[in-house]
């Protein structure tokens, strides 16, 4: 049986569409996946086929929306659901209205519990943990519900304000506002350590990031060595080069609007590969700590096993970028380049878009 959610803080993205939403679920599933920390947990994800879910507003002012994916056993495949839509009503508190908004099967089960609560700080605030509760009955489990960053978050105060928040811990909110990055779900995975974030509880940028041969996920290589200080770099773990680059770059939205665009433009470099100067779409590290496409540094080795001399009976393979020597040198997918990648254009368009208004208006 569920417990009972007595409070909980804002949990509720903003407003999106179900595309972007259902890549931030994605996402989610593809790094668990990956990472030995949650190995665990996706495991008892897919084989008790529970969810994995959000809720964000809908476009439709005063409703929310449950998006949702699951393991099918009969396929083996990880499966986007139907989203849910919950309104508040007046007789009944929250229930669940899957029809058209505006249609007359919708204007006729709002109706049936008495129409819907227009939605005020005031009303709104003792029926949000009662949603959880009636999510959780539905099998929507709390422990398995992502929850937004900073930016992310639903700005309507109606679901902000719920929460007592002391004094001090406002004032220092505010701070964290003015010196933390917002980014989109599937950038910020991308981008931040999960040993930091497990351990702190506060998702940062990586300064350091190094990447684990056995997994290809990326950790701050501080963090990784105080959980393993056994690990050595060249055999247990590689530096992130491009990762680090990206990470300087995007960590530059305090510069000036077209300054800051320069910046991110560089990025389109960095996610190409050296060798054939391509959008990378399955980038794999080498030892050096450059990342390559996975066909192209294959092809790269094959041609170099036969047209290298020979020194001391030894055929040297070098590196593309660096010339070191990566014979017999395991290539390890670079998971968070590829979620980088997967999730650039759409936020590289919208910081462009923004910046462009923010100079228009100086």
């Amino acid at each position: 049986m569920q417990s009972k959610v007595e409070e909980a803080d804002i949990f509720i993205y903003g407003k999106m569409g179900p595309k972007e939403t259902n890549r931030i679920l994605a996402g989610k599933v593809e790094l668990l996946k990956k990472q030995f920390d949650f190995s665990s947990k996706i495991e008892v994800l897919q084989e008790n086929e529970r969810k994995l879910w959000l809720i964000r507003e809908s476009r439709v002012e005063g409703l929310l929306t449950v998006q949702s994916i699951s393991y099918e056993k009969k396929s083996s495949k990880w499966k986007m659901n139907t989203p849910q839509r919950y309104l508040l009503s007046n007789e009944k508190g929250w229930i669940c209205n899957n029809e058209s908004p505006g249609s007359d099967l919708f204007e006729a089960i709002a109706a049936s519990v008495g129409g819907i609560i227009k939605l005020t700080e005031e009303n709104t605030a003792p029926h949000l943990p009662g949603l959880l509760n009636l999510l959780a009955e539905n099998g929507y489990d709390p422990d398995n519900r992502i929850n937004p960053k900073l930016g992310e978050e639903t700005q309507t105060t109606a679901y902000t304000t719920y929460t007592h928040t002391p004094s001090h811990t406002k004032s220092q909110a505010s701070h964290l506002k003015s010196t933390t990055i917002s980014l989109p779900e599937g950038i910020f995975m991308a981008l931040s350590c999960p040993l930091a974030t497990k351990k702190t509880g506060e998702a940062k940028l990586m300064k350091d990031p190094v990447t684990l041969v056995a997994d290809g996920i990326t950790y701050e290589r501080a963090h990784l060595l105080e959980e393993y200080p056994a690990l050595q770099e060249g055999s247990d773990f590689y530096p992130n080069i491009k990762l680090k680059t990206i990470i300087n770059y995007i960590a530059a939205n305090s510069l000036q609007p077209n300054e800051y665009l320069a910046k991110l433009e560089k990025v389109e470099e960095d996610i190409q590969d050296p060798v054939q100067l391509i959008t990378m779409e399955n980038p794999v590290l080498s030892p050096s700590g450059y990342s390559y496409e996975q066909s192209s540094i294959a092809q790269w080795i094959r041609s170099k096993q036969s047209d290298l001399p020979v020194w001391g009976n030894i055929r040297l393979i070098p590196d593309p970028v660096t010339r070191m020597d990566i014979r017999g040198k395991t290539l390890v997918p670079n998971v968070n380049l590829r979620l980088f990648i997967d999730a650039w254009p759409s936020f590289y368009e919208e910081q462009r878009l923004s910046c462009q208004q923010s100079l228009q208006n100086s």
